[in-house]
């Protein structure tokens, strides 16, 4: 069969984003390739396609099923494609979607889009490749699970099953997917990951609900590193949702770096409660350069309710470690918590002047589909405006999610504040 994949474009007003390959989407091509497919890519992001160039594109490509990759920030503009594919191909193609919307509220999404055949929940990396089978009529829609689809006039929602395979025992990744030189002429580091989900449960996390946490092995892990090499990268961002979550994992990782001689730049995602002297030292040894942190607030009770369970003292004390080696750190906020006020505003800005970082950015909550924010927002004494805020562009630009204690325009207010506050950071 003949499959395409469609990377859609953030929304016009959202360019700041980083543009890295979906490594979910080179997994699946290589196994689609490795089951004999045709396989082809538009990736509109990287390309700078708006969503009227699909007009010009697609009549060139003639696909059997075209799969979506979907997240909450570019929703807005897949079920736009949704129809465009309709328009372009009418009924001669069927249409799947994936990414977190797809795997939370399946029923909504296809109700909301009658024109889509299949969503794929989770990340599961066979379920689109047995909905090629079930297809061909090798197996019953109905045994796949992860799945949405339509069943005449209706649909079905299949059970959830997490992944009970070994990550190392999926294919490299296919990234030549993507078109390598275009990214490599927009940045010389990539992105590479050692692990799925996270061993946190963060209450604003959609992603820990996403994956369960699973890893894969360091030497594969430095095999891809080895082969993005070979195609000219030269820095890489490890995308784990944390990357040093053990002195051990740590050690394994300095190991295959050392037998291999790898000489590399890095960055990563750590959990402030994960620094210590012992794993900054090290990390800087083996290249590192940056950290991303996560903070959200200098509220010691709203950190217990959003579950990051920090402490003021132990921000102080564990950012003066990353100083101390002088490892920058991109330390990131919340504005809009469950439990603070305008006075823990000011406090958490008193606190990213003490703490100095590299770089700071404080972001509105957004509450996602699959969180308990999201589903009971009342326990937590949040105020969604529109359910389906994800749906349209000007989520950008909008407070989705306010407070008992922080209303819109209040929130509107902080958020001026603090982007001028600290835009020389």
């Amino acid at each position: 069969m003949m499959i395409l994949f469609i990377v859609p474009p953030y929304p016009n007003r959202v360019k700041e984003y980083l543009v890295l390959p979906s490594l979910e989407i080179c997994i699946l091509s290589q196994n689609l390739k490795n089951d004999g497919h045709d396989v082809k890519l538009i990736d509109m992001k990287i390309g700078a396609l708006d969503l009227n160039d699909l007009y010009g594109v697609l009549p060139r490509i003639t696909p059997d099923i075209v799969l979506i990759d979907d997240d909450p920030r570019t929703h807005c503009n897949s079920i736009k494609i949704v129809n465009i594919l309709d328009e372009v191909y009418g009924k001669r193609i069927d249409i799947a979607l994936r990414g977190e919307i797809a795997s939370f509220i399946p029923e909504k999404v296809m109700r909301r889009n009658p024109r889509l055949d299949y969503v794929i929940r989770y990340d599961d990396d066979f379920a689109f490749i047995n909905i090629i089978e079930a297809k061909k009529g090798n197996v019953e829609f109905s045994s796949i699970k992860n799945i949405g689809f339509r069943n005449g006039n209706d649909y079905i929602i299949t059970k959830r099953m997490f992944n009970e395979y070994a990550l190392d025992s999926l294919p490299m990744p296919d990234r030549k997917i993507y078109d390598i030189s275009k990214y490599l002429l927009r940045d010389s580091e990539t992105i590479v990951r050692s692990s799925r989900g996270c061993p946190s449960n963060c209450l604003f996390c959609i992603k820990s609900k996403y994956s369960k946490f699973s890893l894969f092995s360091m030497s594969r892990f430095c095999d891809e590193i080895e082969q993005l090499l070979d195609f000219g990268f030269t820095s890489f961002f490890f995308s784990d949702d944390t990357f040093a979550f053990s002195d051990r994992r740590l050690l394994e990782f300095a190991e295959e770096v050392e037998r291999r001689n790898l000489k590399i730049k890095w960055t990563s995602n750590i959990r402030v409660k994960d620094i210590s002297e012992f794993k900054i030292k090290l990390m800087k040894e083996l290249g590192a350069y940056r950290v991303f942190i996560g903070i959200e607030t200098a509220n010691e009770d709203s950190s217990r309710i959003i579950g990051k369970n920090l402490y003021y003292n132990e921000i102080l004390e564990k950012t003066s470690i990353l100083h101390n080696y002088a490892m920058e750190f991109h330390a990131s906020f919340i504005l809009g918590n469950p439990g603070d006020t305008e006075k823990d505003i000011e406090l958490t800005i008193d606190l990213v002047k003490s703490i100095n970082p590299t770089l700071v950015t404080f972001n509105l909550l957004k509450v996602y589909p699959g969180l308990d924010l999201y589903e009971h927002p009342e326990k937590y004494g949040i105020i969604i405006g529109d359910e389906y805020w994800f749906e349209k562009d000007t989520w950008s630009q909008q407070v989705v999610a306010s407070t008992k204690d922080l209303s819109v325009a209040s929130l509107e207010k902080w958020s001026k504040r603090c982007l001028f506050e600290f835009i020389r950071i």
